[in-house]
């Protein structure tokens, strides 16, 4: 009786220590479905999220070779950078959280937009923004966010830093680091191919 009660009790610390990503992700996203047809039903018609988005989108993809690798890598990486240094503060509770939300939001936001604004055309446009990048993004940021979360965590709880922690704590983001790179060369590699096979013949603008 004695041994289960400690285990039981080690499982409810170690749970207050981790960060619900998929929920949090799986509520951004939600809301990112939700808002946009809210907007929509009160009339709201303009074409901004989607349409910049999808523009920007295309200036990227404009860029050639290692112009583009320099571009996406210094709009990807700053955010994963900014995330991990914050992950050694007290801001990495609230940085992960939020981050989590806007994750799902973005893709929920311009998955629901395309399809409001374009119709069935503009939700393949939506999935060829996202594949296949996103499919390491996720699951890389998720990682970075959970681990930022619970090292921040610490610090909250005041028990400090110390090296061994900083040690554990970077060994703890590589892994999603190199599965975010890898999520980058296939955004400048592999995107412009998938997006172009999922907007041929399609006439959006």
């Amino acid at each position: 009786m004695v041994q289960g009660e400690t285990m039981e009790k080690r499982k409810k610390r170690f749970g207050k220590g981790l960060l619900p990503a998929v929920l949090l992700l799986a509520i951004g996203f939600l809301l990112g479905i939700v808002i946009p047809n809210v907007m929509w039903k009160l009339e709201w018609r303009q074409k901004t999220l989607a349409s910049v988005y999808i523009l920007g989108t295309f200036a990227g993809k404009s860029m050639k070779g290692t112009e583009y690798l320099w571009y996406v890598l210094r709009m990807r990486g700053s955010v994963f950078l900014v995330a991990a240094f914050c992950g050694i503060s007290v801001f990495g509770v609230p940085l992960a959280v939020l981050g989590m939300l806007l994750q799902g939001l973005e893709i929920g936001l311009i998955l629901t937009m395309s399809i409001l604004q374009f119709g069935l055309a503009g939700g393949a446009v939506g999935a060829g923004l996202f594949l296949p990048q996103y499919l390491l993004y996720i699951p890389s940021v998720c990682v970075l966010m959970s681990v930022v979360y619970m090292q921040s965590l610490d610090i909250w709880k005041n028990r400090g830093l110390f090296p061994k922690k900083v040690y554990r704590y970077v060994l703890g983001i590589l892994p999603a680091g190199a599965l975010y790179l890898v999520g980058i060369l296939l955004e400048v590699y592999c995107n412009p191919w998938v997006f172009q096979l999922f907007t041929k013949n399609l006439y959006l603008f």
